[in-house]
């Protein structure tokens, strides 16, 4: 475990944006059900880096329009920062929207998921952010840094339980000003899958984050603005969209892009700041499996239980959600016989502290019961959950949903004392911050 912190100083800070997007013909990664690769771009995948120092310390946040990447890459990117520009490795924190419309080769290859990654795009990827930290230490200015909170409804819901289950609603918004009082960034935390889009679309896209980033510029047209995801494990559009078009991405990006303009006006910035990064190393332990031939009965039986939805004319989200039950069913299956002889897998946990904003680094896909509870648990004053952070290492779920065999469940190789286990170090981690 290593960590820094130092006293308040006077604060810099800088944000770059890189258009991150490979050429139209790679893959996508997200659904296993789409077929063919990209054939064109609606809207460019971008990564944004924001970089604040004060005094001694610094720390640096990237966020990126990608499905998720593997913890080497972030080891390598880390790394390339620290050498361009002195900011050690624990203080810097790679984000992943999480969007199913974005480009395949990052993921590392996991049990019960098909993945082949590409090391080009990679290596490129990674030359491009570190570039974006060199150019960010060239153009660090006197700041202030404040955060608020809103409330967006109508855009993610339990995607398993839509009228019950919990979600977290709340969108935490970092604004970083000039010295004029102009945001040169906004940071946007919240929880949901960026899914209104689906296997059809062969497009690369954004999706509503990058739809509630464009409505931003047309009020701040200079403002580096950067989305991190949330709550998302058991949180996506299913009961919301009306469709899966781009005009319907573009509404529910104004949704949340609306909300963050309503609290970027009430926050009250401030010049000094503490900053603070930590890194923890976690074993995620593996869950018990069914023994294959069973592993394969669950299979034959949801696939019924999903054609006789079908046929009998049920609503589209159910069927949907009996769809991907199968899917984590055929997961399920694989692991079963991959896994054999495994406990664990190795992974990491991060706070970056920045001003009274605490990001809790998740490597996957948190519930919204676990986030919820780190949220009303946590010392520090505005704390928020940031998902897919340093590496997607798959679905956290909580015991209700293991209870009831959904497909976040059926595809996670954990159980719920993960999820648990995450909740704790998180918690131990922002008593240090």
């Amino acid at each position: 475990m290593v960590g820094a912190k130092v006293a308040r100083e006077n604060l810099l800070a800088a944000a770059v944006d890189v258009d991150i997007t490979p050429p139209v013909g790679a893959g996508f990664d997200g659904y296993s059900a789409r077929q063919g690769n990209s054939i064109g771009v609606h809207d460019p995948l971008l990564a944004q880096l924001l970089l604040l120092r004060s005094g001694g310390q610094a720390t640096v946040l990237i966020a990126m329009d990608l499905l998720g990447v593997s913890l080497d890459f972030t080891r390598r990117v880390r790394a390339g920062i620290e050498r361009a520009i002195d900011v050690p490795g624990h203080c810097v924190m790679l984000a992943c929207a999480h969007t199913h419309s974005g480009a395949a080769g990052f993921l590392p290859p996991s049990p019960g998921i098909r993945t082949q990654p590409d090391e080009e795009l990679q290596d490129i990827t990674e030359r491009k952010l570190v570039g974006a930290a060199i150019w960010a230490q060239q153009t660090l200015q006197p700041a202030r840094l404040g955060v608020g909170r809103g409330r967006v409804e109508g855009l993610g819901r339990n995607r398993n339980d839509p009228e019950k289950g919990l979600a977290d609603h709340e969108v935490l918004v970092l604004r970083v000003d000039d010295p004029a009082g102009e945001p040169l960034c906004v940071m946007m935390n919240y929880g949901c899958h960026p899914t209104v889009l689906g296997h059809q679309n062969l497009l690369f896209s954004a999706d509503y984050p990058g739809a509630a980033r464009a409505t931003l510029h047309c009020i701040y047209p200079k403002t580096v603005c950067m989305f991190t995801n949330g709550a998302s494990g058991d949180v996506s559009t299913r009961f919301t969209r009306r469709d899966q078009s781009f005009s319907e991405v573009e509404r529910m990006g104004r949704m949340l892009g609306g909300e963050v303009l309503k609290v970027m006006q009430s926050i009250v910035t401030q010049n000094a700041t503490t900053l603070f990064g930590e890194v923890c190393e976690v074993q995620l332990k593996f869950r018990p499996f069914p023994a294959p031939k069973a592993a394969q009965a669950e299979v034959r039986r949801l696939k019924a239980e999903l054609e006789r939805l079908k046929a009998s004319g049920t609503s589209h989200g159910d069927i949907r959600r009996a769809h991907t039950r199968v899917e984590g069913a055929e997961g399920q299956a694989l692991m079963s016989q991959e896994l054999s002889g495994q406990t664990a897998r190795a992974s990491q946990l991060q706070v970056l502290r920045m001003g009274d904003l605490a990001l809790v680094g998740m490597p996957g896909e948190p519930f919204s019961r676990t986030v919820l509870e780190i949220k009303q648990q946590s010392p520090c004053p505005w704390t928020g959950v940031v998902s897919y952070a340093n590496e997607d290492a798959g679905y956290f779920p909580d015991a209700v949903s293991i209870a009831d065999g959904t497909y976040e469940a059926l595809i996670s190789p954990y159980g719920a004392d993960v999820a648990e286990e995450l909740r704790r170090r998180a918690l131990q981690l922002l008593e240090k911050g």
